[in-house]
């Protein structure tokens, strides 16, 4: 089973050492297939660091099963240099906790629909707040924009191409709207795909 990123070129750049908070959100689309058109799914991430800049983290093709799956992402992060991941915000908090743990053990889970009312935000996590916030905003603000992207394109060819959309239209947000880190980040990005050899199955 296949559970690499897809396989876009930028999805196999270089990430940051350490990010204060992640959110996972899922997205769904239509590719073209032998029998027809059906529907598939992605779940992207955005991850925000300690000066609250966002960063694009990725996109994942759905496979069952689910905690397969989420091991399959939390390896990806880990092997693109993520080292410390504080919060993460997802719809399978159970399944999501259990794959991230080997890599980042003190790693705080909070479900999708109640993040900021979470009691471990205002306890465990004093101080978080403001990135959980911070993430969740983002996050819904680029799920808007993926959407649309998504609508406007129709059935996709396959979903590695449906995942370059969802990167290139992430990209242009934060650019335009950090636009402090976009050449840094670029710059870092080129460097390290260099280095990097690409996902196998």
């Amino acid at each position: 089973m296949n559970i690499s990123p897809i396989s876009a070129e930028s999805e196999h750049g270089p990430l940051c050492r350490s990010y204060v908070c992640a959110a996972f959100d899922p997205l769904r689309f239509q590719v073209e297939s032998d029998a027809g058109v059906r529907d598939s799914l992605l779940v992207w991430a955005v991850g925000v660091l300690s000066d609250q800049r966002p960063h694009f983290l990725g996109s994942w093709y759905r496979q069952d099963p689910k905690d397969a799956w989420w091991r399959g992402i939390a390896t990806d992060l880990h092997d693109r240099g993520v080292e410390r991941l504080r919060i993460v915000i997802g719809a399978d908090p159970v399944e999501t906790q259990a794959a991230m743990t080997p890599f980042y053990s003190h790693t705080t889970v909070l479900p999708a629909l109640a993040a900021l009312e979470h009691s471990e935000v205002e306890s465990i996590l004093c101080g978080h707040r403001a990135y959980v916030e911070r993430t969740l905003d983002v996050a819904h603000a680029l799920s808007l924009r993926l959407k649309r992207a998504v609508a406007r394109n129709g059935v996709f060819a396959d979903a590695e191409v449906a995942a370059a959309l969802l990167h290139r239209t992430a990209d242009r947000y934060i650019y335009r709207e950090w636009p402090e880190q976009s050449e840094s980040a670029r710059a870092f990005h080129s460097r390290g795909f260099m280095a990097l050899p690409a996902a196998v199955d």
